[in-house]
């Protein structure tokens, strides 16, 4: 995708809010959680809103629907362009602050073949939302916010959450139940104390937690169905990783009730898994 200073670009932020409990494991059932913002296909959701309004406007403006070019959870640099937008800010976390959503929302953005009005320069707009607060930088469990906007990759566990290989020693230490997703610099900040409006109605919804021992028990292929269609059935998301991810998550819960599922995966298989299945075992005997 390209565009030219003959094109606009328009952003929007839709909520991923969600009032539910985060955990639905009980007794002998342990789940593995999902972060809020992938629990349903909020960026299909968010692409879908922003494709109707850019029609609308390409329509008032005759121009052809297929002129159009439409994005969300891209290589785009969405982030910069939602603040040179003037819709967000950046936080210390490194993520989007949008007033009224804080950090609990999704980015989609349009390309229209439309002059460009007047232009924000992203360094012009609040540079400091976050003030003296440095919670989301004391609260990552594994240091990876190095400076203020800054997030290592190397130790960010969302950054760890859908890559394949073995997980670093502090990163396995710290992954707790986390299936997909890490929320710890959200949970403390502040801007997302009062978020007013909720996620809407979205396809691919897969709830707050996925039941491990039926997640274990199934072959690669019934795995990915069970995501399918979801904001976790993306090709950059590696399905060794999400295996993984619900291994190591056993080991953490502690709950005897998967140990039978857990050893299936000490034999055959990658190397990583092999290694996270032992390790989660020894956590379970």
């Amino acid at each position: 995708m390209s565009w030219t200073r003959a094109s606009s670009l328009l952003l929007c932020a839709l909520s991923c809010r969600r009032d539910e409990p985060d955990d639905l494991s009980t007794p002998g059932d342990p789940h593995a959680l999902i972060a809020p913002f992938a629990r349903a296909h909020y960026y299909a959701a968010a692409v879908k809103m922003m494709r109707g309004f850019a029609r609308r406007l390409a329509a008032a403006c005759g121009l052809p629907v297929r002129s159009i070019r439409l994005f969300s959870n891209s290589r785009i640099p969405e982030k910069p362009l939602a603040i040179a937008a003037g819709i967000a800010r950046f936080g210390k976390n490194g993520l989007a602050l949008v007033p009224g959503l804080g950090s609990l929302c999704v980015l989609a953005g349009a390309v229209l073949p439309l002059p460009l009005g007047d232009t924000i320069d992203p360094r012009d707009v609040d540079p400091d939302p976050c003030g003296a607060c440095t919670r989301c930088i004391d609260a990552c469990p594994v240091g990876a916010i190095v400076g203020p906007g800054i997030v290592d990759p190397d130790l960010c566990l969302q950054g760890w959450a859908g890559r394949a290989g073995r997980l670093p020693a502090a990163a396995q230490r710290e992954w707790g139940a986390r299936f997909y997703g890490c929320t710890s610099c959200q949970v403390v900040c502040p801007w997302n104390r009062d978020v007013r409006w909720p996620a809407p109605a979205a396809p691919g919804e897969v709830g707050p937690s996925i039941p491990i021992r039926e997640y274990l028990r199934r072959d690669a292929a019934a795995r990915a169905r069970v995501l399918s269609g979801s904001a976790m059935d993306r090709t950059w998301i590696a399905p060794d990783a999400l295996l993984r991810n619900a291994i190591v998550a056993a080991g953490h819960r502690g709950d005897t009730a998967v140990r039978a599922e857990v050893r299936t995966h000490a034999v055959g298989g990658s190397e990583c898994i092999r290694e996270s299945a032992l390790w989660a075992l020894e956590r379970l005997s």
